[in-house]
């Protein structure tokens, strides 16, 4: 993901230049609007490590805050925060409000003294009255109609400044999203039907088209896939993956088929791909189910999830782009309630970027007779270390969205065939597992590693998402 391109407006009363508070060279006001402007010095270089900030400094008439808003919309910023960084009248704010860009707002209440001191001066504290114009600014906000959520500190607080980055990367995941393509191949799972999507709902709330793509277009791209493309890419994995009960022809007709899907991906320009993989075109076309993975889909960003469940591979999809790293499209299998632990997996593509390469295996699809004609899967046990996981279950239309964290245990590998991890849940995961089923969530689940509350929590409240945090 890009830099956030992050909107920054710092507003104070014109009635503080009226009153001579701020022109004033003598007295207990002298210097006054300098440590004003140093503290939005800070706030601002704070910021512009990790975002591109546009803005203008401090800003205190009606015709500067208008001038601003003009110009934040057209560089078409991520995201606003709003910082009336001493008592603001409420003119300016109307002002910019008429003009602003449609991008998440964040009401920024500054706290230039970390706290109170022991005594404040008249001068101290108005330096301190951001929260008092931050509380006066909601109104007008809500009256106008403006969705936004609300931050206390100052650029040396860490848990501000981690609160304040977390929204821009929520709004940049959010701006990603306008646009991007999700595939169902070739149609809605008719025995996972919890995972049944309304297209329209994805497309006016995330910005998310869903393309409707065949298996026999799909088989078609398998056979353009050269021979040499296939016996490059067996040749890859075998020199990284330890293999068991796979031959030379499942691998050879498993590695066209990965780059196919890779190919797929790139030429119609994906961020995911639902595999209805119980679908009978894809054994009466290509043999078997299409369950190798390419890592080219990961530098792509493309997640590949089974049971054509769109919504699970969106909650995928956006985990990714928040973390910034390889996400897995993954399921709940069971809890061990004497250890505290849940484990996680799924069969076919996983994302092996999330996995140890030591324990990297290479399989036929066990989850079908040997009986029957087989491809490949790639397993692995994911990398021990803090984790996130991300829920969204269609209902009435809608989607509801659900959240925990947890750490991904070490150790060897616990499953045969599937990709997996053992989590140790932040709270008690048979009350966890009770709470979802009572929830009535479906069975997958968006998984990365990293913490990602703050994130999640903005992005929710970004799209207008009830999040429940489990």
């Amino acid at each position: 993901m890009r830099k956030p391109k992050l909107g920054m407006v710092f507003l104070a009363g014109d009635s503080w230049w009226q009153a001579g508070v701020c022109d004033a060279t003598t007295g207990p006001y002298a210097g006054f609007l300098d440590r004003v402007q140093d503290d939005v010095d800070n706030a601002r270089a704070a910021l512009a490590q990790a975002c591109e900030i546009i803005s203008s400094g401090l800003l205190h008439t009606e015709a500067e805050a208008a001038a601003e808003a003009r110009r934040l919309a057209a560089a078409r910023v991520d995201a606003v925060v709003l910082c009336p960084i001493i008592w603001t009248n409420d003119q300016p704010v109307v002002a910019f409000l008429r003009e602003a860009p449609e991008a998440p707002l964040l009401l920024w209440a500054y706290d230039p003294h970390a706290g109170f001191l022991e005594y404040f001066s008249v001068p101290e504290w108005l330096r301190a009255s951001g929260p008092v114009s931050v509380q006066q600014c909601s109104n007008i906000l809500r009256r106008f109609g403006r969705h936004y959520d609300v931050v206390h500190g100052n650029e040396g607080d860490p848990v501000a400044c981690g609160e304040l980055l977390a929204f821009a990367r929520a709004a940049t995941v959010k701006r990603s999203l306008e646009g991007a393509r999700i595939a169902m191949l070739p149609a809605p799972s008719q025995v996972v039907m919890g995972s049944w999507v309304d297209d329209f709902h994805l497309r006016e709330r995330f910005g998310v088209e869903l393309v409707y793509l065949s298996v026999e277009s799909y088989a078609e791209r398998v056979q353009e896939i050269a021979d040499k493309d296939a016996r490059e890419y067996a040749a890859w994995l075998r020199e990284r993956c330890r293999c068991e009960g796979i031959d030379e022809a499942q691998l050879a007709r498993s590695a066209r088929e990965a780059v196919a899907m890779a190919r797929l991906a790139e030429d119609e320009g994906l961020c995911g791909i639902a595999l209805e993989d119980f679908n009978e075109a894809f054994t009466r076309l290509l043999g078997a189910r299409p369950h190798l993975y390419h890592p080219r889909l990961g530098e792509l960003g493309c997640t590949v999830g089974l049971e054509a469940d769109v919504p699970n591979i969106l909650a995928t999809v956006v985990l990714a782009r928040l973390a910034g790293g390889p996400a897995m499209f993954n399921e709940l299998f069971s809890i061990d309630r004497h250890a505290n632990t849940v484990l996680m997996g799924h069969p076919g593509m996983g994302e092996p970027g999330l996995g140890d390469p030591d324990s990297y295996l290479l399989t036929p699809d066990l989850e079908i007779d040997a009986s029957q004609p087989r491809g490949v899967w790639w397993s692995y046990r994911a990398q021990p270390g803090p984790m996130t996981f991300l829920n969204f279950t269609p209902e009435y239309g809608q989607l509801k969205a659900a959240a925990w964290h947890g750490s991904a245990l070490e150790g060897k590998r616990m499953m045969e065939g599937y990709a997996h991890m053992l989590v140790a849940p932040e709270h008690n995961a048979l009350d966890m597992f009770k709470r979802i089923v009572r929830l009535g969530l479906i069975q997958h689940w968006g998984t990365v590693h990293g913490e990602l509350r703050a994130e999640l929590r903005a992005f929710a409240g970004m799209c207008g998402l009830d999040l429940v945090e489990l």
